[in-house]
């Protein structure tokens, strides 16, 4: 594939039967970030430097309430949490993180936010790899959107 695929080729790949929205976004560390509207969930395709990966990623930020839910669980019940999440996110062809409020990885029991990317290098990139990168992220999201039946699923 073409290693010079620019902002306007990869707009021009996001199909619209799929995805609700699309716009640049404001990112001046970056060539390109578009925010696109997959199903009321918000997905980044970024590209940082000219020849380097297309990324394709978000994160999901748990408030107080959810995060004080998580630390309360038994550690038998946190550990069969993050065995279910973690099993999806394995699953899937993302990288992922558990951060705090720093962006710093941290054990399951400190999550602040959870951190999903997928990395598509220039000699894959095309339209099919794109939006194949787009569903496995969104699908991943949609998952972790509802980490309050998780958690409830989980509790004694």
């Amino acid at each position: 594939m073409d290693e010079t695929v620019d902002a306007e080729r990869i707009g021009a790949w996001i199909d619209p039967d799929l995805v609700e929205d699309f716009e640049s976004y404001p990112d001046a560390a970056a060539e390109f970030n578009f925010a696109v509207e997959i199903s009321n969930l918000l997905v980044h395709v970024i590209r940082r430097e000219p020849d380097g990966p297309v990324l394709i990623g978000q994160q999901i930020e748990y408030g107080n309430d959810l995060r004080s839910q998580i630390q309360g669980l038994s550690a038998a019940e946190r550990n069969e949490l993050v065995a279910r999440i973690r099993e999806t996110l394995t699953a899937s062809s993302v990288l992922y993180g558990f951060h705090d409020e720093q962006g710093q990885n941290v054990p399951f029991d400190d999550v602040y936010r959870i951190f999903v990317e997928h990395r598509i290098y220039p000699d894959a990139l095309n339209q099919h790899a794109l939006m194949s990168g787009l569903i496995d992220v969104w699908k991943v999201m949609r998952y972790l959107d509802d980490m309050v039946t998780l958690v409830e699923s989980v509790q004694a």
